[in-house]
């Protein structure tokens, strides 16, 4: 057996040496490229594992550069070169994807793979590494079930995760994954205060005092929520290369590799399912409102997202889908005047979410992951309080309209509201031109004292109009 300081030190990749899955990386980045892939995978996976992944690679392969390495791992292969130890990359991966991985990081002498025959995973791991190194003549660094089968034949046995080989140890400085909390910010609960849309309509028709309408607008906004967080996950899944190349979204838990892709793609489908469920119980209408909304956000997150202006027109229609959800589970009739502010609206706060984005690149500077540079800026803010005014515009005109006088006992104190919404939106337009706006102005609205007040005044205005 070689001496300690001269064993080679074997690395898996997977969960271990990258902190995420190169296998689910690796069919989101080709289900990117070919939208028909989720047909054809279980077709390929009958060939066999191996097979499957072969084919998944050759279709495309992650952005490898951007991938979360795990430092204490990388740390440990940097001192085992530095002391004159062999490294080698032994994974269930396949053979492109790990080559891919070893030359980008060059760390290792020796890339042993899956070859599109031999899924090299468990015990055929094991049968690979020991007649290359000899029984107890290797060290081995792991994290997962499939590593039990190769502990017992390294000398020095490390983890990176809470399973504790026999006779192994954790590895030094591995940050620890998982956690409700990471979970909560997977789902985006926080965005859930935008569901608060479906109860606009309800609430616009007078129907506070109507407890059938409360019961269905709460199951829309249930079933809003759990929809709208499966969604959040899949636009996650599919845009990790360009969440991590973002100076704030690096840190969601599936681009920064706190949380694995496996179970979050298993929650998102258990969301979905149970999010249709409940507007179900809302009414068909219910379902067929959020179906719309489920196949707009599919349009979005393949192709629509990268096409400036048309990104910003379906963000604005996905917030009114919001608005119509609530009439039709109460069966009112949505205004016209209603459906005529939210789009302008709506558009405006979407156009403020891109300005929030590009106000940090220089003017060649591309937005990754959308289709907009730096010289959009100009473009962004003027479109952006060019629809915040039509807005306005629009509420001034229901406001002064006839139909009015026929809801409200005083509508005069409605004028406030339009001064009030005017204010909010132009201060909201003046903090993103001065780089003081985060990347969503709706969750920025629900931090901020002055946003807090004049929804306040609104509310008062609306209630002394009544």
């Amino acid at each position: 057996m070689p001496a300690p300081n001269l064993r080679p030190l074997v690395v898996d990749l997977d969960g271990t040496l990258c902190r995420t899955d190169t296998l689910w990386e690796t069919f989101f980045a080709a289900w990117r490229r070919c939208w028909w892939l989720p047909l054809a995978a279980p077709l390929w996976l009958l060939r066999g594992r191996s097979a499957f992944k072969r084919r998944l690679a050759s279709v495309a392969l992650p952005d490898i550069a951007s991938l979360p390495w795990n430092s204490a791992v990388t740390d440990a292969l940097h001192d085992a070169r530095a002391a004159g130890r062999t490294t080698v990359l032994a994974t269930a991966a396949d053979d492109l994807v790990a080559q891919a991985c070893a030359a980008e990081l060059g760390l290792f002498d020796r890339v042993i793979a899956s070859d599109g025959i031999r899924n090299l995973k468990a015990h055929t791991k094991a049968e690979q590494l020991v007649p290359l190194f000899g029984e107890q003549g290797f060290d081995y660094i792991g994290d997962s079930r499939a590593d039990l089968a190769v502990w017992p034949h390294a000398a020095q046995r490390f983890t990176v995760s809470s399973l504790l080989p026999a006779g192994g140890q954790r590895l030094p400085g591995t940050p620890a994954a998982g956690g409700v909390g990471r979970w909560l910010k997977l789902l985006r609960v926080r965005h859930w205060v935008k569901n608060v849309l479906v109860f606009v309509a309800p609430l616009a028709a007078h129907q506070w005092a109507v407890a059938a309408s409360w019961h269905a607008t709460l199951l829309t906004f249930a079933a809003f929520c759990a929809v709208c967080s499966s969604i959040y996950v899949v636009n996650d899944l599919f845009d990790l290369a360009s969440d991590r190349a973002h100076p704030s979204k690096r840190r969601r838990p599936l681009a920064a590799g706190d949380l694995q892709l496996a179970p979050a793609a298993l929650a998102s489908g258990a969301l979905l399912a149970g999010g249709l469920v409940l507007a179900w119980f809302a009414g068909w209408a219910a379902v067929a409102v959020i179906g719309a909304y489920v196949l707009v956000n599919a349009g979005y997150t393949s192709w629509l997202k990268r096409l400036p202006v048309y990104d910003v027109f379906c963000l604005a229609g996905l917030y009114t889908l919001r608005i119509v959800a609530g009439a039709v589970a109460v069966g009112v009739p949505l205004s016209a005047w209603l459906a005529a502010f939210s789009v302008f609206a709506f558009l405006s706060l979407a156009l403020l979410k891109r300005a929030a984005d590009i106000d940090r690149l220089a003017p060649d500077q591309a937005l990754p992951g959308r289709g907009y540079t730096g010289r959009d800026a100009a473009f962004v803010n003027g479109f952006g309080v060019g629809s915040a005014i039509a807005a306005c515009l629009v509420l001034a005109l229901y406001v002064a309209s006839d139909q009015v006088s026929t809801l409200y006992g005083d509508p005069l104190w409605l004028w406030g509201m339009v001064a009030v919404v005017l204010l909010w939106l132009a201060r909201m337009w003046r903090l993103a031109m001065a780089g003081l706006m985060d990347d969503d102005p709706v969750l920025f609205a629900t931090r901020d004292a002055v946003s807090w007040g004049c929804a306040l005044a609104t509310g008062v205005c609306v209630v002394l109009a009544v």
